[in-house]
């Protein structure tokens, strides 16, 4: 599968998100695992104040974690450089959590993904 490139833009004050689900190109046709693949994805945010959670079906794969910040809006993280990687089975569906904690409503964040289908 291609990478993805997703943007969620002015995250609400104190809102829980899915980037899978609420981007602003709507819902990423990656969120559903069909085989056995490799995921590899990088996210950053454009201001502090956020947490990423990223679960794939029942698994945890990351706890919730302070994001990145320093992110330019628009600009997306480099996959060879700030990646994380890891394995989802047939049938998982991806999620990526993002929860704001700094109380303001203008955040962006910036998801690029990549599944690959394992042979």
């Amino acid at each position: 599968m291609a990478t993805e490139y997703l943007m969620l833009s002015n995250i609400p004050a104190n809102g829980v998100r899915d980037l899978m689900v609420n981007a602003d190109t709507g819902e990423a046709e990656s969120r559903f695992v069909g085989r056995p693949s490799k995921v590899t994805f990088a996210c950053v945010a454009n201001a502090v104040g956020i947490e990423l959670e990223v679960r794939s079906g029942e698994r945890t794969v990351v706890p919730r974690s302070t994001l990145e910040a320093g992110g330019t809006t628009g600009v997306y993280p480099n996959l060879d450089q700030k990646a994380v990687s890891f394995y989802a089975a047939a049938g998982e569906k991806l999620k990526f959590q993002v929860r704001e904690t700094a109380a303001v409503a203008t955040t962006d964040i910036m998801l690029a993904i990549d599944t690959e289908p394992l042979r």
